[in-house]
């Protein structure tokens, strides 16, 4: 079986093309300049190794009501819940688990049915800044018609007491990240004809969605659209576009296109719009789910494609492979199709997906359900980055 640790680098585009002119100084000052340089390049690669899987992963085994894990997201607590739409045998229906810091499982909501596919399809989730969870309910497998929703499970007393719609009319509502009073949810596909390929993501305010519920206007015309994005022919032949959003602490949002591994930043403006969407990453060719991790000030990204985990490295335009696999079940820790990643303390937790494409090193639906987790060498976060999330 291969696998492969830290090592592995990827060089975009955007940062190998990056020119500079020196003025013209004196040798003396030229060489103070060149030492600095060393200096400073030393730094930045050291920055962008210092990220280390310790040991060998560890699975966590997962039961058959939890035969599609997907979207996760970390709790106040340290709990991390665990969206299950369970694709791959529809005997059960969806429901969001619960992982708690020993890495036991429990059950914390069963998801409402959508009236018309009677079927629950959580996969993105976050916590909001009301203290309600948020998550993506994708039907767009047993209904294209603009029948996915953004779900809001509501809290009290921190036990999750009904599930109800806040926004409804997206296709393929996919992942959800929260960052101050706006949520920013992808939709995967938008199918417009003549248009193949193009996905965006939404922005949609904590005032909006307590006055009821919000209405998407299908096509590219609707006002909570930040950003679009546009897949392009590739091997795979798979035009699934944004995929994976999370935030930085600075509040810019990246997102990458699941079929042709295309990575993007947006910085939004003070009123919301988009003031800049940015390629920043063209060196992998699959992005499912991403997760800023601002100790390490690094994204990390669920390569399903390859049954790989890669670091994205805002610093640098860097994408570094932190790991990578052949075809597994997922038994002993290895990856089998991983969907989405989340860094809790030293600890990578990885949702294994296991339902293939073509083109995937995954081959076929496997009996174990699992999770995969790395031990990470502890953060080293070098001077000048962000702050801990």
């Amino acid at each position: 079986m291969e696998f492969r640790g830290i090592g592995s680098m990827h060089m975009t585009k955007h940062a190998s093309d990056e020119r500079s002119v020196a003025p013209r100084v004196g040798r003396r000052h030229m060489c103070l300049v060149a030492v600095l340089l060393v200096g400073l390049a030393g730094s930045i690669a050291r920055a962008d190794t210092a990220i280390k899987v310790v040991g060998s992963p560890t699975p966590v085994l997962l039961p058959p009501w939890c035969n599609t894990p997907d979207g996760m997201t970390l709790m106040d607590n340290g709990d991390v819940l665990l969206s299950c739409p369970n694709f791959n045998d529809t005997t059960y229906p969806g429901v969001i688990m619960k992982l708690d810091r020993a890495n036991a499982l429990s059950i914390f909501i069963p998801c409402p049915v959508h009236p018309g596919t009677k079927r629950g399809c959580p996969m993105g989730l976050d916590v909001g800044p009301d203290g309600h969870v948020y998550y993506a309910d994708n039907q767009y497998f047993y209904d294209k018609n603009h029948a996915s929703r953004l779900m809001r499970v509501v809290m009290e007393k921190g036990r999750p007491v009904r599930g109800e719609v806040a926004v409804e009319g997206l296709k393929l509502a996919n992942a959800v990240a929260w960052h101050g009073d706006a949520v920013y949810v992808s939709d995967t596909f938008f199918d417009i004809e003549g248009k193949p390929g193009m996905s965006g993501v939404y922005r949609f305010t904590r005032d909006e969605l307590s006055r009821g519920v919000v209405k998407v206007t299908p096509g590219l015309g609707d006002r909570h659209l930040l950003a679009t994005f546009q897949t392009k022919a590739n091997p795979r032949n798979e035009m699934a576009g944004a995929d994976g959003v999370t935030v930085d602490t600075a509040g810019r949002v990246y997102t990458g296109n699941f079929g042709d591994g295309v990575f993007s930043r947006v910085t939004v403006a003070a009123d919301g719009k988009a003031k800049e969407n940015t390629v920043v990453s063209t060196g992998i060719s699959c992005v499912d789910g991403i997760f800023f991790d601002a100790p390490r000030d690094a994204i990390f990204i669920a390569d399903s494609e390859k049954n790989a985990v890669q670091v994205f490295h805002p610093a640098t335009g860097r994408m570094t492979t932190l790991w990578e696999n052949d075809d597994s079940d997922g038994a002993d820790g290895l990856l089998d199709q991983p969907c989405e990643v989340l860094v809790r303390g030293d600890e990578l937790i990885v949702a294994n997906f296991d339902m293939p494409f073509p083109g995937m090193k995954n081959k076929a639906f496997d009996k174990a359900h699992t999770l995969s987790i790395f031990r990470l060498a502890p953060a080293a976060r070098p001077v000048g980055t962000a702050a801990g999330r």
